[in-house]
């Protein structure tokens, strides 16, 4: 779960949500650990997007031009404009929020933002994520 949740942050396409469900399920006692383990990994994911954007910020841009993505103009354009909020809601919600990332050490978002925004927001979706997940379970039982 960890390794896939790592991933998450920035190559692997699924999103690392669908395993902590089931591994609660199996363990309910353990949801904390679970739901802090997926915050970590998930931080330390969007930690290594952002370093990446950072490090080749110049490369980006000109194969962002080059292929004409507008959803990577537009991430680095929103980046520059609104930084942590974006990252936040990015964090929360079930948007690119790789994309994001990488555009934030693309275009050199203090990490004194980056990183508040980033964990606020992923702690705030594996406790909702962990929170139904024991609801349901409850339900289930009853």
């Amino acid at each position: 779960m960890c390794l896939l949740t790592y991933l998450g942050g920035f190559i692997f396409p699924v999103p690392s949500d669908i395993m902590l469900p089931p591994m609660i399920i199996g363990r309910p006692d353990r949801w904390k650990p679970l739901m802090i383990a997926c915050v970590l990994c998930s931080v330390a994911g969007a930690c290594s997007a952002y370093l990446l954007g950072f490090a080749f910020a110049g490369e980006l841009a000109t194969w962002a031009q080059s292929v004409n993505l507008e959803e990577i103009n537009q991430a680095t354009t929103l980046m520059a404009e609104y930084g942590p909020p974006i990252l936040f809601i990015a964090a929360f919600a079930p948007i690119p929020f790789k994309t994001l990332a990488l555009a934030a050490g693309a275009g050199a978002m203090p990490l004194a933002a980056f990183l508040p925004a980033v964990v606020l927001g992923r702690a705030i979706r594996f406790y909702v994520i962990s929170k139904v997940t024991l609801q349901g379970l409850k339900w289930i039982n009853n």
